[in-house]
This record gives C-alpha cells, sequence and structure tokens, in this order.
C-alpha cells in the first residue's frame, strides 16, 4: 500500500512539473505572438493605432516584456481639437525618429487611442481629457511618473523623448524633417527681381521705384520670418520658454 501511494504521488509531481512546463511555453507562444504583432504594425507605421480590444489584449494584459507609449487624443475634426493635432505631429516625429534609428527594437513601441475608436478605454482609464501620454511598462501597473505633466513641460518632440528615455531608458534623437518652404519661397523672390531685371536691362527705371523695393522687402521679412521660426522649432527649447498654448480638452 505505501509502495503504491509513492507511486501515486511521484505521478501526481510529474503532471504537475509537466504541467507547468507547458504553462510556461504557452506563455511565451503568447508573448511571442504579441511582440511579433506590434512589430508587423510598427514596420508599417510608426504610431500604432489602437482600439479598445487591441489596447486590453496587447497592453492590459500579460504577458509583455515591452514598454507601450500611448497617446490619448481626438483627432476628428467635429472634436475641434486644436491642441490634439499639434501634439500629434510632434508625436509622429518622435516615433519616426526612433522606428528610423538603428537603435530601433522592440523594447518599446509608439501607440495611440482616439477617442472615436477606443472611449471605452477612455472610460476603463477613467480619462476626460485629451491629449494625454502615458507609458505602461513592461510589468505592473503605470505610476505617477508615467503620465506625461503635459502643461508643464509642453508637447515639444524633444521634451517627450527627454521623458521617455527616463521612463525606460531609451534614447532617442529626435530628427526633424527639414522644411524647404522659406528658402523656396526666398529663391522665388529673387528669381523673380533677377527676371525682371533681365527684361528690362535697357531700361532700369524701375530699380528706383520705392513701392516697389517696399513690396520686394515685405516679401523678403515673411520669407526670413517663416525661416526663422522653422529653424527655431527644430532646437530643443527648455521648459520654460515653451509658450505653445496646452488646452485640454473635455470629452466626457
Amino acid at each position: 500500500m505505501a509502495a503504491f501511494l509513492r507511486v501515486l504521488a511521484l505521478a501526481f509531481l510529474a503532471v504537475l512539473a509537466g504541467s507547468g512546463v507547458g504553462g510556461q511555453k504557452k506563455k511565451e507562444m503568447v508573448l511571442s505572438e504579441k511582440v511579433n504583432q506590434l512589430m508587423e504594425w510598427a514596420s508599417k507605421r510608426s504610431v500604432i493605432r489602437l482600439n479598445g480590444d487591441k489596447f486590453r489584449r496587447l497592453i492590459k494584459a500579460p504577458p509583455r516584456n515591452y514598454s507601450v507609449i500611448v497617446m490619448f487624443t481626438a483627432l476628428q475634426p467635429h472634436r475641434q481639437c486644436v491642441v490634439c493635432k499639434q501634439a500629434d505631429e510632434e508625436y509622429q516625429i518622435l516615433a519616426n525618429s526612433w522606428r528610423y534609428s538603428s537603435a530601433f527594437t522592440n523594447r518599446i513601441f509608439f501607440a495611440m487611442v482616439d477617442f472615436d475608436e477606443g472611449s471605452d478605454v477612455f472610460q476603463m482609464l477613467n480619462m476626460n481629457s485629451a491629449p494625454t501620454f502615458i507609458n505602461f511598462p513592461p510589468k505592473g501597473k503605470p505610476k505617477k511618473g508615467d503620465t506625461y505633466e503635459l502643461q508643464v513641460r509642453g508637447f515639444a518632440a524633444e521634451q517627450l523623448a527627454r521623458w521617455v528615455a527616463d521612463r525606460t531608458d531609451v534614447n532617442i534623437r529626435v530628427i526633424r524633417p527639414p522644411n524647404y518652404a522659406g528658402p523656396l519661397m526666398l529663391g522665388l523672390l529673387l528669381a523673380v527681381i533677377g527676371g525682371l531685371v533681365y527684361l528690362r536691362r535697357s531700361n532700369l527705371d524701375f530699380l528706383y521705384n520705392k513701392t516697389g523695393w517696399a513690396f520686394a522687402a515685405l516679401v523678403s521679412k515673411l520669407c526670413c520670418n517663416h525661416f526663422v521660426s522653422s529653424f527655431l522649432l527644430r532646437i530643443p527649447l527648455p521648459t520654460f520658454l515653451i509658450t505653445w498654448p496646452i488646452l485640454c480638452m473635455h470629452l466626457l
């Protein structure tokens, strides 16, 4: 009888060990599927769009060994959230900088939840304003520091990158797309002036026309102002110099 009980106990332990190994393999398989899915989406779009189902499955439900930065926003025109659009532009710059970086890995992903596509997520998180940025760490729930202080730090891509580095230890070098509008406008103006001089080279009295020069000076000033403002936006400004209006739109 004692021998039978020992055999039974050993069999029971073997079953438990087998189920533990099987559970671990299943967990690893689920994690691999989630990472592969996110990598596939990230290869097509820097910022992954999530609805309620995708949010719960890929972010809320374990297992997870990656961080996800999520922008909660309201980009539909009828919402009239101007700040949401401005923040989205900066967020896209940050996400593109990471996606096309040589350091790109599956440690961190950038995603967004639009209110009109995932209002249930807003209700789940008791969130009634946008835009909001939250870091969802690999383990556990987001802490206080995982919610970005938008009204304090602004939403420039450089400021977001510093916050991401602080929360995830992933450093992202922000690369802004070049803006050629200012130089092109200035070049067009010079070309027009050069063409007029060439066409009227036999009579250059128009060069003494004050109205013409005043108009040219005005256009040049506008071009220069546009170029300078575009250049300054590429400089990572300290927090106290950011003067963008930070407004949160009430949603619910």
